[in-house]
């Protein structure tokens, strides 16, 4: 299915690579692996072995979720599917997204490619269900659904709550929290999402957060 051969074996950063009519093989420490179609087109213009991604580590598949493939690269991956098309997922971000289940986990399949945030301090990528955010001072975390509608309201990590430091966790009565550098959102069926912060947080705590006598927040803070 790679076609006719078009060149011979050549060396490329740490490795070998030979060029067929459909796609490229790839060889580096004794892994050899072919890379093709829109997931090859994406990975050359990441820079090939060279870039971020590094060398490929799987021939491509088919993904358990069941309608997408992807090729697994020494630090990170590429995701096809035909709703969003080839997106290379890498670093933190990849690693946090493993870590909840890939394509099978609350996030669904990549969107949108990894991006710097406008305020320079980290990164965010979208996913089908939410967007994972990234930076040094707090790592890779997601955040989703109704949680990440109220977050776009208060002006992403540009509002007042800054970037996410923890991914969504289930609390009381199956409702959701994520927490982020100036405070979390609260999320539950009854409810709905809202933001809880500074002096207000800490008197909720105090009397129990969503335990306690008060109860889960249904609408944002005022004057």
């Amino acid at each position: 299915w790679l076609g006719d051969c078009l060149t011979a074996e050549y060396p490329v950063a740490g490795g070998t690579v030979q060029d067929f009519r459909f796609g490229r093989v790839f060889s580096s420490d004794g892994v050899t692996v072919p890379v093709a179609g829109a997931i090859g087109g994406v990975y050359q213009g990441t820079g090939g072995p060279a870039g971020a991604l590094g060398y490929p580590v799987t021939e491509e598949r088919g993904a358990a979720a069941g309608r997408g493939r992807y090729n697994h690269f020494r630090n990170g991956a590429i995701y096809w599917t035909p709703e969003h098309g080839a997106r290379p997922v890498r670093g933190a971000i990849f690693e946090e997204w493993k870590r909840q289940g890939w394509e099978g986990g609350p996030l669904g399949y990549p969107v949108l490619d990894e991006a710097r945030t406008p305020d320079g301090r980290g990164v965010v990528q979208g996913f089908e269900i939410g967007a994972m955010y990234w930076s040094e001072q707090t790592g890779a975390h997601a955040v989703q659904g109704m949680i990440m509608d109220k977050y776009g309201q208060l002006g992403y990590e540009g509002g007042a709550l800054g970037y996410p430091t923890s991914s969504e966790q289930v609390v009381k009565d199956n409702g959701r929290v994520a927490d982020f550098e100036n405070g979390r959102i609260y999320w539950s069926q009854p409810t709905g999402a809202w933001p809880v912060r500074g002096k207000v947080l800490d008197a909720w705590a105090a009397e129990g957060a969503e335990n306690g006598r008060l109860g889960y927040p249904v609408g944002d803070e005022f004057p």
